[in-house]
């Protein structure tokens, strides 16, 4: 870190973990934290990617694809940041499974 403050520079393109005040329905997310890769922020909120969501498409055909979306900031309870982790910093290093949350899309639609 070139800075004597940490900023939300230093999260760019990191991974980080996001803890959430409540959960995502619309993205039919169960958990109230997980890693994400941190895109970018704005006045609204943090930027995230979730590799591999399963989204449910108008035909019906559920497709598995990445995806950017917003964390609004006042959904966010806290964020941790890991800047001397290996592998929390450098695209391909860490197991695309762990970054962004589980979803129960699948079974909570067949029910």
């Amino acid at each position: 870190m070139s800075s004597k403050y940490y900023t939300m520079e230093f999260i760019i393109n990191d991974i980080v973990y996001v803890s959430l005040r409540e959960k995502i329905d619309v993205l039919d997310i169960e958990q109230q934290g997980g890693h994400f890769k941190v895109k970018g922020h704005d006045h609204m909120g943090l930027w995230v990617e979730h590799p591999g969501l399963k989204y449910d498409l108008q035909n019906g055909k559920k497709e598995e694809i990445d995806c950017v979306f917003l964390i609004p900031w006042s959904n966010i309870q806290t964020i941790m940041h890991f800047p001397n982790k290996e592998g929390f910093d450098f695209e391909g290093v860490l197991d695309q499974k762990k970054i962004g949350f589980n979803n129960n899309l699948e079974d909570s639609k067949d029910a």
